[in-house]
């Protein structure tokens, strides 16, 4: 490893990842850290879903980055495939919301309303479209919102991938390798303080520990990042019951082929478990019992796999995006709860932006801010 180098990046997920290839492929050393001995982080349990109207409750910040990420995600998918040689398992198909009581459909009628008044790609449908759509879906649910233009994922194959491309790239991956902290003396940082007590120098450090992130040591103020455990299951099929992706109101399906064989991934919950990674049965039965209110057909079908993942959360919900307003060359990309991959794109090129002198996008800017929980 040099004795310094241009981008020191604490953590290897998706984003670190993300946000690496995409300095070193404009000609910066990058040398990313993490504490995991290979990459995962809270993508490799996630469960990939590319649906940013699916996810917003209202028009915003949050909406607008993701729809800048969905519109890139076809071209930095087939970037990864090209540079790594690996499918990243993206597939379209849509996704639809449904619901079954008075409520609800007002509810999602709302979001139809804002959605289609904006101009965007919202089909709502009755009953008998909902089956249309889905076939497989159970006979009670009496409306939905499609949003076709949406898609998903395979989370592992896509990190595996990225992996490989930071690799082509010349990225300088340290897994295995616990950052404690940061570098900082009276000129400013220096770069990181590794668990062993060693020190490397860099020219500008990027803080995307997931919900590590506010726990680095020698941050200028808290951050507050949270862990929000996630936890899903996966179901082995005979045959595909669903296109696309499904929600409802106590779980989502996601269709996926694993070793061949048609897979049906359901998620997931959220709760504050502090760094605790361990399913509970409860949960994970309260899961099920919502995919099989969704697809009847899934009652009996064999359980193939149940895993937790930490999803970093923030007070707001938002993303943490930006330059430290409190101490210049720290830049943090943390704090995509649900919506990391999604996000991924568009968070790399931001961070680029920034080191390279530029700016975060106002449309987002403000929102995503560092310092706006301190007033800082």
């Amino acid at each position: 490893m040099p004795d310094r180098t241009d981008i020191l990046i604490v953590g290897g997920g998706l984003i670190g990842l993300a946000i690496a290839r995409t300095l070193r492929l404009r000609g910066a050393s990058v040398t990313v850290f993490d504490r995991d001995p290979e990459p995962r982080g809270a993508s490799w349990a996630a469960g990939g879903m590319l649906a940013p109207l699916g996810e917003a409750p209202d028009p915003g910040p949050f909406l607008a980055f993701g729809l800048d990420a969905l519109a890139r995600w076809p071209r930095w998918a087939a970037s990864l495939e090209a540079e790594s040689g690996l499918d990243v398992g993206l597939h379209a198909g849509g996704k639809l919301l449904v619901a079954d009581t008075a409520e609800a459909v007002q509810s999602l009628q709302a979001r139809y309303a804002w959605q289609a008044a904006a101009g965007h790609d919202v089909v709502w449908l009755d009953a008998p479209a909902v089956r249309r759509v889905e076939p497989a879906l159970d006979s009670g649910w009496s409306a939905g919102l499609h949003l076709p233009d949406h898609a998903h994922v395979d989370p592992r194959r896509l990190l595996t991938a990225l992996a490989g491309a930071a690799r082509a790239a010349g990225v300088h991956l340290r897994y295995g390798t616990e950052v404690r902290g940061l570098d900082r003396g009276p000129e400013g940082l220096r770069g990181l303080l590794l668990a062993d007590g060693s020190r490397v120098r860099g020219g500008w450090v990027v803080n995307a520990a997931g919900a590590w992130s506010g726990r680095i040591e020698g941050l200028p103020a808290p951050l507050p990042v949270r862990p929000v455990r996630g936890q899903m299951l996966a179901l082995t099929l005979d045959e595909p019951l669903t296109t696309g992706l499904v929600a409802g109101p106590a779980a989502y399906l996601i269709p996926r082929e694993v070793d061949g064989r048609p897979t049906l991934v359901v998620g997931a919950s959220m709760d504050d478990a502090g760094f605790e990674v361990a399913t509970d049965a409860a949960t994970i039965a309260g899961l099920r019992a919502g995919a099989e209110a969704l697809v009847p057909a899934l009652r009996g079908r064999p359980e193939l796999d149940r895993w937790a993942g930490l999803r970093p959360g923030t007070p707001d919900d938002l993303p943490i995006l930006g330059v430290d307003p409190r101490l210049p060359r720290l830049v943090h990309a943390t704090g995509h709860h649900r919506n990391g991959i999604l996000l991924a794109p568009s968070t790399a090129a931001a961070v680029a932006e920034v080191v390279e002198g530029g700016a975060i996008d106002p449309r987002w800017a403000d929102a995503f801010h560092p310092g706006r929980f301190d007033g800082a």
